[in-house]
């Protein structure tokens, strides 16, 4: 039987197969580039389905894996920016109070969330192993299929929606934190450098929540706050905007409560 994780990472890469071409204004190498990312993402899938299950392989790398080309091919369909979405996201930004409220933060607590937004990348294992050592009925399949699903969904809609982080819109840092400068290198390095909305971060964060629920209220707890954690760095350190976190919610939601 076909993982439900394999069947949705085998749907995302067709997609982004097919809307390569279709992009408007994308260069021709980065058409390529993005379907060549999904062929081996749809290769790691056929390599899911048809080897044996290995509690190394399935349950914890090949569902990673597959998250991560998800993440490079849908970021390489990024043509340009759109003005008038820019525009929006950031003016409910101003209404929000958003950049106010990261100059006012104090220094320790904006080292806390800039700490929360790197802490993102553990968190998805940490909350495997809780999910599974600690709730009552533990299926790895059911949670890297809410994980990826989310996450997928989040990257579908960037060839639709293509805006760039509004930290790119500011001459200076919202806050002076040490751990700052260490999220810019690794997202220099590691990031597709544009805007997601929905927010994968946020998405991701809470879709890990919900799926401790059930482990004993202490685990929940500290999970749910290193979730709400990660949301408010991503978007108080202008990585996010406020628009981005909440449809990110919306879409963790969503896809937990069909699967």
């Amino acid at each position: 039987m076909m993982l439900a994780w394999v069947n949705a990472s085998v749907a995302f890469f067709i997609y982004v197969i097919v809307l390569a071409p279709l992009v408007p204004r994308l260069v021709r190498r980065r058409r390529l580039l993005a379907a060549a990312g999904s062929a081996v993402g749809l290769l790691i899938a056929t390599v899911a389905q048809i080897r044996a299950h290995s509690t190394v392989l399935h349950g914890w790398l090949l569902p990673l894996v597959l998250l991560l080309l998800g993440y490079w091919s849908s970021g390489l369909l990024f043509a340009g920016p759109m003005p008038r979405a820019e525009r929006l996201l950031n003016e409910l930004d101003r209404l929000l109070h958003v950049d106010e409220a990261a100059h006012a933060t104090a220094r320790p607590l904006a080292e806390l969330l800039e700490a929360a937004y790197a802490g993102v990348y553990p968190l998805v294992p940490l909350g495997l192993v809780v999910h599974l050592l600690a709730t009552p009925a533990p299926d790895p399949d059911r949670f890297w299929t809410v994980v990826l699903v989310t996450d997928f969904t989040c990257f579908a809609f960037l060839p639709w929606i293509q805006t760039r982080p509004p930290r790119a819109f500011r001459s200076a840092d919202p806050w002076i934190s040490h751990i700052r400068r260490l999220n810019l290198r690794l997202l220099g390095k590691t990031s597709i450098q544009v805007n997601t909305i929905p927010s994968g971060h946020a998405a991701e964060a809470l879709a890990v929540v919900l799926l401790v629920a059930g482990a004993p209220w202490p685990v929940v707890g500290a999970v749910a706050i290193a979730g709400v954690l990660v949301t408010l760095g991503s978007v108080l350190g202008r990585y996010h905007y406020s628009a981005d976190a909440l449809s990110g919610w919306m879409v963790a939601v969503g896809v937990w409560l069909l699967v």
